[in-house]
């Protein structure tokens, strides 16, 4: 027979998977953080993930982790991460940790559209000028500029700004966006060409009429999840990574453009068949549609719906080409309290890791070298402050609709938290 308290404390324990959305991000001298789970946990450089040892973070301020689609945003140049969405109950709420101090703010905004936030790659932080940029697929394009920010909240309201709508139909898409070079990719916009992505150049605040195409192995026409790889240097990046949710290989995309003469490609800091390219690694061993991703210029990590954390050492070399020979490792720790999605159709397979591997990165995604492992080398910010400001227009404002995959799995455990409490209820009765 089971106690009123046994029957407690699986409820609780169940309604605390319900709440946990994890993620993973790196500190600015690229350490490993995992956040999201019954605590947020520090767990270090790459050097020691073979035998990581978790120190847990502050809980004072942190986020509820509720949002369907949290992301946790790196601001590279301010040591600062950004959670958007973290709060289902106000998902235009920014939440700042500051690295260096161990310490979150919050941040409140005015003017957010109702369909804030409808994909966990809906928003980019532009490097340079540090404003969050969302695409709504009914609202448009809207703008955030958290340069007064930096590493810490400030008192006062911060207004999202309309900046235009899309150039293509966002009807039906989950938006998978990355930034490299000043420019905002859109993978998998419906109806577009395989192997292509449409485009929003931030420092003219304009989406550009059609699509770009990527020479090399094609990316499918499919959503799915993408960050960009930040350069050791604190300059814009270059490369991004896409896993589309059809897990058919993990695509880096490599841009770059000369921002004052377009066809201007001899001072490019990669071969100039690179420009533009795609190059592939193995998709990620668990197939969770709902994971979340981060990248330093040595690791691609990846958090699963589970709480399970796999990394890919060296994705990309200091030359921008990539590496066929490695493979994704599983770390051996887990995120506790994580959502978990085995019973829904979030996570189409999850694998076994494949063999053993050193956790240190080989060299840095940022052009000129870079030490072969990445050793820790404190949490103090970065010196330089993002500056400028993104210029803004006019956008229409409506509603869409958040990713219901996530919701199924929240529905699973909450059906079967229900289905054990009216079993216990009639065994106590």
């Amino acid at each position: 027979m089971l106690s009123k308290l046994a029957l407690f404390s699986l409820l609780s324990a169940l309604t605390v998977q319900v709440a946990a959305i994890s993620c993973v991000q790196f500190d600015s001298s690229w350490n490993l953080y995992a956040f999201g789970g019954t605590s947020d946990v520090k767990l270090g450089a790459n050097t020691t993930w073979s035998s990581p040892s978790a120190s847990d973070l502050s809980t004072s301020g942190r986020p509820p982790w509720t949002g369907t689609n949290t992301q946790c945003i790196l601001s590279q140049t301010n040591n600062a991460m950004y959670v958007v969405g973290g709060d289902s109950s106000d998902l235009s709420t920014i939440y700042v940790y500051n690295f260096a101090s161990d310490s979150w703010s919050t941040q409140t905004t005015s003017g957010a559209p109702t369909d804030l936030g409808n994909s966990r790659s809906s928003s980019v932080l532009d490097h340079d000028t540090n404003v969050i940029y969302t695409l709504t697929t009914s609202s448009g394009l809207y703008q955030l500029d958290l340069s007064s920010v930096t590493n810490s909240a400030q008192s006062s309201a911060l207004a999202w700004e309309a900046v235009e709508n899309s150039s293509f139909s966002t009807s039906g898409y989950s938006v998978t966006a990355a930034q490299a070079a000043n420019h905002i990719f859109y993978f998998g916009v419906p109806d577009t060409a395989a192997g292509s992505a449409n485009v929003f150049v931030v420092h003219y605040a304009y989406f550009q009429p059609t699509a770009q195409n990527f020479s090399g192995t094609a990316f499918p026409d499919t959503a799915g999840q993408a960050i960009s790889i930040p350069v050791e240097s604190d300059s814009v990046p270059y490369s991004m990574v896409f896993v589309p949710n059809d897990f058919s290989n993990t695509y880096i995309a490599t841009h770059w453009t000369n921002l004052g003469d377009y066809s201007v490609t001899t001072d490019a800091p990669f071969a100039t068949n690179l420009i533009n390219s795609t190059q592939t690694i193995a998709a990620p061993t668990s197939q969770d549609k709902t994971a979340a991703y981060a990248a330093s210029p040595y690791d691609l990590v990846q958090i699963d719906s589970q709480g399970d954390i796999y990394y890919y050492a060296t994705p990309v070399n200091s030359d921008y080409t990539v590496s066929s020979s490695g493979s994704w490792q599983k770390l051996s720790y887990s995120v506790s309290g994580a959502t978990g999605s085995s019973s829904s159709t979030n996570s189409t397979t999850s694998a076994a890791p494949s063999g053993s591997a050193s956790a240190s990165a080989s060299a840095s995604a940022a052009s000129g070298s870079a030490s072969a492992s990445k050793a820790a080398s404190g949490t103090s910010s970065a010196s330089a402050k993002a500056s400028g400001a993104s210029a803004s227009a006019s956008a229409s404002a409506s509603s869409a609709s958040s990713a219901g995959t996530a919701v199924v799995a929240r529905g699973d455990v909450l059906g079967l938290a229900i289905g054990v409490l009216a079993l216990g209820a009639g065994v106590l009765l």
